[in-house]
């Protein structure tokens, strides 16, 4: 289905519009669109919004972690990569009456987070970030934003 390995990926591999479709005490869902590829990742939550990325990142191996998963039971190695769930292949077109509300590229994946840039596309605000936790911040805190609701919902 989709089969990144053994070709060329650019950085815009991890650049992800952030589509916000339902927002109740400041947990989100909605799609993670990236149109370079026409790839989409459905998420309910911010948990699973940050898992899907990171399965995705580990999918592409890009960016590449500096750290490997660790866990405390014993799980088979897999050799074959599987994608992350809700990862979809989607045309342009099926999106255009959603607005994006946030640009997200992650650029490192270093000391077991992520670091790179977070813009609020509405209000051309970009920030950079060195942990995700930073993000999740900066999210929350623009959709505390009094104006926010007519800009996306």
């Amino acid at each position: 289905m989709f089969q990144f390995e053994g070709k060329n990926v650019s950085s815009n591999i991890s650049r992800f519009k952030i589509i916000i479709e339902k927002m109740e005490n400041f947990d989100i869902e909605g799609i993670l669109y990236n149109e370079f590829y026409g790839v989409a990742i459905d998420f309910h939550g911010i948990r699973q919004m940050l898992s899907r990325l990171d399965d995705f990142f580990d999918y592409v191996n890009f960016p590449q972690a500096t750290h490997a998963a660790r866990s405390f039971r014993e799980e088979p190695v897999r050799t074959e990569k599987q994608p992350p769930q809700g990862l979809r292949e989607i045309a342009p077109e099926e999106l255009s009456d959603r607005q994006a509300t946030f640009l997200l590229h992650v650029q490192f994946r270093r000391n077991s987070t992520w670091q790179g840039t977070l813009e609020w596309i509405s209000e051309k605000r970009t920030k950079r970030f060195r942990s995700e936790l930073e993000m999740i911040g900066w999210i929350a805190e623009t959709l505390q934003q009094p104006d926010y609701e007519s800009i996306s919902l």
